[in-house]
């Protein structure tokens, strides 16, 4: 899993991975293995990064991105890596009404937030994937209309999956 990080003015890029069972986080400053101490959807994330203890807490809401880490509190934007790149895309000119929203990874859908005939905005969460022990939040790439869910609760998906058809807000 890749993300897009912005802190400030600053941009840059997050990846997890896991080699032989063991989760490790890439950043600007190296890649280090990750222990979980406490279960995922804990408010409060205990971790070790290279053996050191580390506390992450991460709230999104419709205004903002948060995230405290040991006791200081940063506004960022987080965005999937694929999800930024989709979002490039679908600003040009000229391109198709209807867009598909497609798996960035494999994983497992947890649960699918929209129904067909919903008209979501940008950035609104479509669906929940696990993958590579995180449940990750995949957003809407624009605003428009469902026009197909192609994926149910408990689906597993290879990368590439076809999840959800958009469409413009009018049809």
């Amino acid at each position: 899993m890749e993300y897009e990080v912005t802190v400030g003015e600053k941009t840059f890029t997050v990846r997890f991975s896991e080699r032989d069972g063991q989760l490790y986080v890439t950043s600007p400053r190296g890649t280090f293995p990750v222990k979980i101490d406490t279960p995922l959807r804990a408010k409060i994330q205990r971790v070790q990064v290279n053996g050191g203890p580390v506390a992450f807490g991460f709230h999104r809401d419709k205004e903002e991105d948060r995230v405290v880490l040991d006791g200081v509190n940063y506004e960022v934007a987080v965005r999937e890596a694929e999800h930024a790149k989709f979002t490039a895309l679908s600003a040009r000119q000229g391109v198709a009404t209807r867009f598909e929203v497609k798996a960035p990874m494999p994983g497992m859908v947890v649960s699918v937030r929209v129904k067909v005939g919903e008209v979501v905005k940008k950035n609104q969460t479509l669906l929940f994937l696990h993958a590579m022990k995180l449940e990750n939040d995949i957003r809407s790439p624009r605003a428009g209309k469902v026009l197909d869910i192609k994926v149910k609760d408990g689906n597993a998906l290879e990368k590439g999956a076809l999840m959800i058809v958009l469409g413009p807000e009018g049809v």
